[in-house]
């Protein structure tokens, strides 16, 4: 079994092509967040494997709240993959604080988060998801070999950017700054995707409501592009992962 989350699409995708090499079944981790319901157990001598973007050089809150959930029998093999724009600093560290991990590996991908600059060029994104296409066909030979393995792009620092950028990260990211344009249709469709349930629509717009863990699955799959942060979206181009990408 693998479980993953994925706000725009990179980690979707990812813990797609993963089943689909290792002859295991992709399940979407806010299945069960988003409803509370019980997360099924591995059974015993089943693979169990988690998928999921770096937030901060941490993994995402809800990933950890998931974390918690899970009831794991003694002897399965279980492992990590974590998708990232450029490092992973101590992400996966961070994670075994939590779990008890076989192996990891980390697969760079298309940039996301825009609110600190432009997304990646088409050229980029070309060439990021081609060298994850090799990166992920090498991870599923070492998950079906059962190697335990920690291959990590943790870059510079990465104890300084998990521990401190990390952290102040997860306690000043706030919704304050989340507004919404004269495009909006009310579709309604940045309240279903939240993952911490964190958006209401009001008068048929939406309102955000103080628990934003800024994973931007609201801003980037907006069908109108309206909805904004701040001043700094207004023309940033927004990304999901290319329909068209294999």
């Amino acid at each position: 079994m693998i479980y993953y989350f994925s706000a725009t699409g990179n980690s979707a995708w990812v813990a797609q092509k993963l089943a689909s090499q290792t002859g295991d079944t992709a399940v979407n981790m806010l299945d069960f967040l988003k409803n509370g319901e019980a997360t099924p157990s591995p059974a015993a001598g089943e693979r169990l494997g988690l998928v999921f973007p770096v937030h901060a050089w941490r993994p995402p809150s809800c990933v950890l709240d998931f974390v918690k959930m899970l009831r794991i029998p003694q002897g399965t093999f279980v492992y990590a993959v974590c998708t990232m724009g450029e490092t992973a600093g101590n992400c996966i560290a961070f994670l075994q604080k939590h779990l008890l991990l076989n192996s990891a590996y980390s697969v760079q991908m298309p940039n996301n988060y825009i609110l600190l600059g432009n997304r990646d060029s088409e050229q980029r994104i070309t060439r990021k998801l081609s060298a994850a296409e090799k990166r992920i066909a090498a991870i599923s030979e070492g998950i079906l070999a059962g190697r335990e393995e920690f291959q990590i792009k943790r870059g510079i620092l990465p104890a300084l950017l998990t521990c401190v950028a990390g952290g102040l990260f997860n306690k000043h990211c706030g919704d304050r700054k989340f507004w919404v344009d004269s495009t909006c249709s009310s579709c309604a469709l940045c309240e279903r995707l939240c993952p911490v349930n964190n958006i209401i629509l009001e008068n048929g717009k939406p309102v955000w409501q103080g628990h934003c863990m800024h994973c931007m699955a609201c801003l980037q799959n907006c069908p109108e592009k309206a909805i904004q942060y701040g001043r700094v979206t207004r023309n940033r181009e927004r990304y999901v992962f290319p329909s068209k990408a294999p």
